[in-house]
């Protein structure tokens, strides 16, 4: 099976069978990466921490998407509605400015 001569190098380590790659060269060093330099970090970074982009921000409820027409009929009506809003709080700032004007407070 084995000569006396296979057997003393087996038991030093040393096996040159054929089927077993050769292994490296120890002079060859593996890459070494390259040292981290520091980069300028631009006007917006200096200012404080990143904002959250996407996931982290709140988002609000649209009524709409944000390429949505509204149809023109729905405009008028908000409008109207926005309209409406506005008089009855006028008539209610004059409706008070007429009471305290007759109740003065002490």
């Amino acid at each position: 099976m084995l000569s006396e001569d296979q057997k003393k190098e087996l038991a030093q380590g040393k096996d040159n069978s054929p089927w077993e790659a050769p292994q490296a060269s120890k002079s060859k060093s593996l890459p070494q990466p390259l040292p981290n330099k520091d980069k300028q970090s631009s006007k917006s970074n200096q200012k404080g921490k990143k904002k959250a982009k996407g996931k982290g921000k709140f988002k609000w409820n649209k009524p709409y998407p944000q390429n949505y027409r509204i149809p023109k009929k729905e405009k008028t009506a908000i409008n109207n509605v926005c309209n409406m809003e506005r008089t009855v709080m006028k008539f209610k700032n004059k409706e008070e400015e007429r009471l305290n004007q007759s109740f003065p407070k002490k």
